[in-house]
C-alpha cells in the first residue's frame, strides 16, 4: 500500500535531508542521513520510520543505478 505522505511528496524536499556517504575502515560505506524532524516538508520522510527510509534508499540507488548498467 503506497503511504499517503509519498503521495503529496513535493520532491524538492529531498534536498532538505543530509545526506552523508562514510567510507568505513573495512571497505564498506555507511549512509547517514539528518532531518529536521519539526519540518513539515519532510514529514513523509519522518512517517517512513527508519525501515521505510532504508527501503526508500535502497529503492533510490537502484534506480539510480538502472541508467548505468545495461
Amino acid at each position: 500500500m503506497l503511504n499517503r505522505g509519498l503521495i503529496d511528496l513535493n520532491p524538492n524536499s529531498i534536498n532538505k535531508l543530509q545526506i552523508n556517504c562514510i567510507d568505513e575502515q573495512d571497505g564498506s560505506m555507511t549512509i547517514h542521513i539528518d532531518w529536521d524532524e519539526n519540518d513539515p516538508d519532510l514529514q513523509w520522510w519522518t512517517d517512513l520510520g527508519p525501515e521505510g527510509q532504508k527501503t526508500f534508499m535502497i529503492d533510490a540507488l537502484r534506480e539510480a543505478l538502472d541508467c548505468y548498467v545495461d
